[in-house]
């Protein structure tokens, strides 16, 4: 498959922005679809078209618009799972061969114990299911779901980090490994031509806990506090109030999952060497991440 032309939906995100800086600089042409009542604006690369399409995304229309292109990458919200299947839906009917969901994240979705903690990942997993369906029924149509653990660089807090008090929060003795992947590393490992039809796991490093506390001390001098939890204990009584529908204790399961159930080096579809990538410096990682905010 060769892939000239790419879509994609949520330039503007988390994930976005690298992305879509990715594709320009391997040379792509890039359309950027946004719902017509996005505030955001139109400042983009050079050369980057931008299409606007009403907010509920028909499929009729979005196929009128994929006309042409070769692949599509979604970064919206995981959450949005039913525009996503009909934006795959339009892929089809538009003749574009690949689509890539908004799957990433700190998570394995298909895991039993993802589904049980948070609800979010059965979504997900239902929407693979049907891109399954249209794959099987449209041969020239094929997906390929990416996870990529926490996102390292993104939100500290997300991940118990607390730069400014010099804190963080560890889980059991801290030492179990997890995969983690740098924004920039999940925009590379967006492969056009190296998968299709499957979930792959990719990492910028596989980490504790431990280790990434120590790079922080070393990054700041300084000695930081950390508080420790149970990660039963911790598990129940956030799922206790993540089932009253507390939010927050939504978002610190997935970070449990991210710290103890992620792992993917030991995964069949661990897709490192099929996309060409190395392993990322950890420590220059949280350097860089150091040097961001203490310019905020």
């Amino acid at each position: 498959m060769s892939v000239k032309k790419v879509a994609l939906l949520g330039a503007d995100g988390k994930i976005g922005p690298a992305v879509l800086d990715t594709l320009v600089a391997k040379g792509f042409q890039v359309t950027v679809l946004k719902r017509a009542s996005s505030k955001s604006d139109d400042s983009y690369p050079k050369g980057v078209e931008v299409r606007r399409i009403q907010d509920d995304f028909p499929v009729d229309v979005v196929a009128d618009t994929l006309s042409g292109h070769d692949a599509m990458i979604v970064t919206i919200k995981g959450s949005q799972t039913e525009i996503q299947y009909r934006l795959a839906q339009a892929c089809v009917k538009a003749g574009v061969n690949r689509f890539i969901p908004a799957d990433f994240g700190s998570c394995d979705s298909s895991s039993p114990k993802a589904q049980k903690l948070v609800p979010l990942f059965k979504r997900k997993t239902e929407l693979r299911d049907q891109l399954m369906d249209l794959a099987r029924d449209s041969k020239s149509f094929s997906w390929t779901s990416l996870v990529c653990g926490h996102f390292f660089d993104w939100s500290l807090e997300f991940l118990h980090i607390y730069l400014k008090e010099r804190r963080a929060d560890i889980l059991d003795d801290g030492e179990t490994k997890w995969s983690a992947s740098t924004l920039s590393r999940i925009s590379e490992a967006t492969n056009l031509d190296a998968t299709s039809n499957k979930m792959i796991y990719i990492q910028s490093f596989c980490i504790s806990q431990n280790q990434v506390i120590k790079a922080y001390e070393k990054a700041t001098g300084l000695s930081w506090e950390v508080i420790k939890y149970d990660s039963k204990n911790y598990e129940k009584e956030e799922k206790r109030k993540a089932d009253d529908g507390d939010l927050e204790a939504v978002e610190n399961l997935v970070w449990l999952l991210g710290a103890l159930d992620a792992n993917w080096e030991s995964k069949e579809n661990f897709a490192m060497k099929t996309l060409g990538l190395d392993n990322e410096d950890m420590s220059a990682a949280v350097e860089d991440v150091v040097k961001r905010e203490s310019k905020q």
